[in-house]
C-alpha cells in the first residue's frame, strides 16, 4: 500500500482535473445566460420567477396579517373577524373597527370608562390561547343600539388624555332602555398599512374577502403553496419518470413493451380525471406510513447495487463467455434471480423471507447485520455469476482493489455517488435502531399532499416516453457502444453516458410542468377536491369568490392574476432555455 507522500502527483492531478471542471462550469453558465438574455420574453419570464419565489420566501415580513397553527401543529388557519366584509381595495373601511358595549355590565359594574380593543386574535398557533390588542381610537363614526338604530356619537367621547379610552356620557348611562351598543370608530390601524406604498393606497391593497381577511396576505401566503406542490410535484414525476423511460430504452424487448403499454393506459384516460379519481380513494388516508422492514430495503438495494457494481468493475472483462453461446435460461438469468429476490423481500417464499429475518431481533445490531449480510451476499452472487458463468478470470482481482481503495487521493471520492452512499449508510443505521413498527413518511397527509401525490401519480409517464426517446437515440452512438465493448456494467453506462447526454428535452419540459402543475393544482382546489376550506391557495381563494363575482370582482382578480402570472413566468422561462440547449444558438 502506498504512502501519503507517495500520492501527491495523483492529488494534485485530481485537485487541477476539479478546478478546471469548476472554470469551466461557470464559462458554460455565462454563456448560456448571454444566449439566453437574446430573447426578452426568457428575460421577462426570468423576473416573473424570481418575483413570485422571492414573494413566497418573505412572505411573513411582506404580508400583514398571518395564519396560525392548529392544535394539532398540522395545519395553517387564518383568523375569521368578518370586519371589514369584501372591502374593495385602498378601502378606508380597513381601519374601522366595530366593538359592540354591554351597558347593562357597566351598570352593574358602575364603570362610566370602556377599553377600545380588537376582537379575539390567536398567536403563532391556537395552543397559545386568545388575545385582544387595545386600540388608539382616532374619530368615532356611528353608534347604533341592539336593534340597529343610530344613536348620537356625542353619547360617547374620546378620553384626551388616552385615546384607547371611551367616555359614556351621563345621559347614556341612564338610559335603562338601552342594554347594548354598537360603536363603530377609526383607529390607528398602522400594523396594516404597508410602508412602501404612498398614503391613501398604503391598507387593503387588493381588498379583503367575505371573511373579513386581507386578500394581499393570503395570496402571498398562496404563493408557498403553490411553488410547493409544483416544484416537489415536478421533481418527483422528472425522477419516476427520468427511471422508468430510461430502463425501457436501454434494454428495450419486452421490458420496452410492457412499461410502454403500461403509459398508453394512462394516457388513455384525462390526467385531470384520473388525478381525481386518485384524490377520493385517498381521503380516508390521514397519514402516510411504511412499515419498517419495508423501508429499511431502499438503502439496503441502493448499497447492494454499488457494492456489486463495485466488485464487478475489478474483474477484467476480456475472455468472458458471450452470451450469444449460452443457452436462453442461462441468458435470462438476471431476471430469474431478480424475480427471486423479489419474493424474497416481499415474503411470497414460504417460510423465508426478509421481514421475518428482519423481525428476529429488534436490536440495532441484529438488524444491522442482517443488512450487511444480504447486502455481502447480492455481492457475492455477483462475483459467482462473473467466475462461474461468465467465466471471467480473477487475477490481478486484489490488486486492482487495492488501487481502487486508494486513500492517498481523497479528491477522487469528491462524487455525488460517495455522497449517496453516505446518506445511505446513515439511513440504515438510523432506521435500524427505531423502536417504532413503521416508518412515517408524512405524518400529516392532508389534502395538499393527496392533491401532489395524485399529480405525481399521473404525471410520470409523460416524461418516461420522453427520456425513452432520448435514449434510443443515444444508446446508438458510437460511445455508447465503445463502452459496452470494454464490459461496463449497464447501470454505468445509463448514469455515466447516456443520461448526461440525454437530459436537456428533460430540463425543458419540467421547467414548463412547474407551470402546469400549479395550473391543475389550482383546478383540483376550485372543484372541490383540492386544499382544505380556509387554505391560502390560489385555486381555492378564486373558487371562494365565485358568488361575489358580479359586485366583488377583484375577489376573483387578484388569486386569478397570480396563477396567471406564475405560469406565464414558468413557460416563458421553459422557452428561454429551450433556446439555450438548441445547437444551433450556439455559436
Amino acid at each position: 500500500m502506498r504512502g501519503w507522500d507517495e500520492g501527491e502527483e495523483d492529488r494534485k492531478e485530481s485537485l487541477k482535473r476539479l478546478t478546471e471542471a469548476i472554470s469551466q462550469s461557470g464559462s458554460d453558465i455565462w454563456r448560456s445566460w448571454r444566449i439566453y438574455r437574446r430573447s426578452l420574453l426568457a428575460v421577462v419570464g426570468l423576473m416573473l420567477v424570481l418575483s413570485v419565489v422571492t414573494v413566497s420566501i418573505f412572505a411573513e415580513d411582506i404580508a400583514v396579517e398571518h395564519p396560525y397553527r392548529n392544535l394539532q401543529d398540522t395545519q395553517d388557519l387564518w383568523t375569521r373577524d368578518y370586519e371589514p366584509r369584501r372591502a374593495h381595495p385602498f378601502s378606508e373601511e380597513c381601519d374601522w373597527h366595530e366593538q359592540s358595549i354591554s351597558l347593562t355590565q357597566h351598570r352593574r359594574d358602575e364603570i362610566v370608562t370602556v377599553v377600545a380593543v380588537s376582537d379575539n386574535k390567536v398567536g403563532e398557533s391556537i395552543a397559545d390561547g386568545y388575545y385582544r390588542d387595545t386600540l388608539s381610537v382616532i374619530e368615532l363614526l356611528s353608534l347604533k343600539d341592539n336593534k340597529g338604530y343610530d344613536l348620537n356619537t356625542s353619547l360617547i367621547s374620546i378620553d384626551p388624555n388616552n385615546s384607547s379610552i371611551l367616555v359614556l356620557s351621563e345621559e347614556l348611562y341612564d338610559n335603562m332602555s338601552l342594554t347594548t351598543i354598537w360603536l363603530t370608530y377609526e383607529f390607528d390601524n398602522e400594523a396594516m398599512h404597508l410602508w412602501w406604498m404612498p398614503d391613501g393606497y398604503d391598507v387593503c391593497i387588493f381588498g379583503t374577502n367575505n371573511d373579513g381577511q386581507d386578500m394581499f396576505s393570503k395570496v402571498l401566503y398562496g404563493s408557498r403553496v403553490s411553488l410547493k406542490i409544483g416544484i416537489t410535484v415536478a421533481l418527483l414525476t422528472v425522477t419516476i419518470g427520468t427511471i422508468v423511460g430510461s430502463v425501457a430504452g436501454y434494454f428495450g424487448g419486452r421490458v420496452d413493451e410492457v412499461i410502454m403499454r403500461i403509459c398508453d393506459v394512462f394516457f388513455a384516460i384525462p390526467g385531470l380525471i384520473l388525478a381525481m379519481a386518485f384524490v377520493t380513494a385517498m381521503s380516508a388516508i390521514t397519514s402516510l406510513t411504511m412499515p419498517l422492514w419495508l423501508g429499511i430495503l431502499i438503502p439496503i438495494l441502493f448499497l447492494a447495487v454499488v457494492s456489486r457494481t463495485y466488485l464487478t468493475s475489478t474483474i477484467p472483462q476480456e475472455n468472458q463467455l458471450s452470451n450469444q453461446v449460452m443457452g436462453s435460461l442461462v441468458r435470462n438469468r438476471n431476471i430469474f434471480l431478480g424475480l427471486l429476490v423479489f419474493f424474497f423481500f416481499v415474503g411470497l417464499i414460504p417460510g423465508v423471507s426478509w421481514s421475518e429475518l428482519f423481525g428476529i431481533s429488534e436490536s440495532r445490531e441484529w438488524r444491522l447485520s442482517a443488512a450487511i449480510g444480504i447486502i455481502l451476499l447480492l455481492g457475492l452472487i455477483g462475483l459467482a455469476d462473473k467466475r462461474f458463468i461468465e467465466k471471467s478470470s480473477f487475477d490481478g482481482a486484489e490488486e486492482r482493489v487495492s488501487k481502487s481503495l486508494d486513500w492517498t487521493n481523497p479528491w477522487k471520492y469528491l462524487t455525488l455517488r460517495t455522497v449517496a452512499v453516505f446518506v445511505a449508510a446513515f439511513v440504515l443505521f438510523r432506521w435500524s435502531g427505531s423502536t417504532d413498527d413503521e416508518i412515517v413518511v408524512i405524518e400529516n397527509f392532508g389534502r395538499l399532499w393527496k392533491i401532489q401525490a395524485a399529480l405525481i401519480f399521473t404525471g410520470w409517464p409523460g416524461y418516461a416516453r420522453l427520456i425513452r426517446g432520448q435514449v434510443l437515440y443515444v444508446k446508438e452512438m458510437t460511445f455508447v457502444e465503445a463502452a459496452k465493448s470494454v464490459g461496463a456494467p449497464p447501470g454505468r453506462i445509463m448514469f455515466r453516458h447516456i443520461l448526461p447526454n440525454a437530459w436537456a428535452p428533460l430540463l425543458v419540459a419540467f421547467t414548463l410542468d412547474i407551470g402546469g402543475t400549479i395550473l391543475s393544482a389550482s383546478g383540483l382546489s376550485f372543484i372541490g377536491l383540492g386544499a382544505a376550506p380556509g387554505t391560502a391557495e390560489w385555486g381555492l381563494l378564486v373558487s371562494d369568490s365565485r358568488q361575489f363575482f358580479v359586485f366583488d370582482p377583484h375577489l376573483m382578480l387578484f388569486p386569478g392574476l397570480a396563477i396567471a402570472v406564475t405560469t406565464l413566468g414558468f413557460n416563458l422561462l421553459g422557452d428561454g432555455i429551450r433556446d439555450v440547449l438548441d445547437p444551433k444558438n450556439r455559436r
